[in-house]
């Protein structure tokens, strides 16, 4: 049957005869109050209505409109929603529904989030002062020197040759760490006395003359060959170096082709 607006209407027909209307779901003319008007209709002629006849109209109308004919529409099951789960008083918490399941991101009780605080990199623990820190830890080179002769003792004792070798190569990195210890603390005392002899001409309103990194390592290298001339280990120290120059020549020449 046609409309006045070029509208077609279907008639639906159950098993009683009970006839009702059904209109398309993209028509413009469904407003809020004809929705609830056609839910109510609906819910009245569904309950005599066969199984199979509900599952063709419901794939007619549309799903959303179904449920709602037969459950109520959304608005009035929200708005009891609302109303039963209201907070009776501000205190209290909220009273949730038990058959929803509550959801995993959600946080029942607020945990305040632990924070690391690393000290070494903390600007509350102030700045790193490297003459304060070895005056505080100095008491650690005589322990390292006591552990340095305990590992000499145990060498002498030692029969087992594989543990022996350890020791040996213990006792060899003990040496190195000290002596790297030691020129450390002999540069820093050489440019301490730089740099005040630099302050007093800056008093005396002279220019200060600035060493650059190359004429400081000539200069090391320069003392360094006085004290091993004066301990006669001169020519220990230069064959090493040869050795270690021959080497890195033989590093950059181009290999033999297999």
């Amino acid at each position: 049957m046609a409309t006045s607006g070029g509208q077609k209407d279907e008639h639906l027909m159950d098993s009683s005869g009970t006839v009702f209307q059904d209109r398309s779901p993209n028509e413009d003319d469904f407003d809020s109050d004809s929705d609830d008007e056609e839910i109510t209709k609906l819910k009245s002629e569904l309950s005599t209505i066969p199984f199979c006849e509900l599952q063709a109209l419901k794939d007619k109308i549309g799903v959303k409109k179904f449920n709602a004919a037969l459950h109520g529409s959304s608005n009035t099951v929200k708005n009891r929603n609302e109303s039963t789960l209201k907070r009776k008083n501000k205190n209290r918490p909220r009273e949730m529904s038990s058959k929803r399941p509550v959801s995993k991101f959600k946080q029942v009780v607020p945990v305040t989030k632990k924070v690391s605080r690393d000290p070494r990199f903390d600007n509350l623990s102030g700045k790193f002062n490297e003459n304060m820190f070895e005056k505080a830890y100095s008491f650690l080179d005589d322990i390292r020197s006591q552990e340095k002769e305990q590992v000499k003792k145990a060498i002498t004792r030692e029969k087992d040759p594989n543990q022996k070798t350890k020791l040996h190569s213990l006792h060899k990195r003990m040496e190195q760490a000290e002596k790297s210890r030691n020129l450390k603390k002999i540069r820093k005392e050489k440019q301490k006395e730089r740099s005040q002899k630099e302050l007093s001409l800056i008093k005396q309103g002279k220019r200060p003359f600035y060493l650059k990194k190359s004429e400081r390592k000539k200069l090391e290298l320069a003392e360094k060959y006085k004290t091993l001339k004066g301990s006669k280990k001169l020519d220990q120290y230069m064959n090493k170096k040869r050795k270690k120059n021959a080497m890195k020549q033989r590093k950059r020449l181009p290999k033999e082709r297999e």
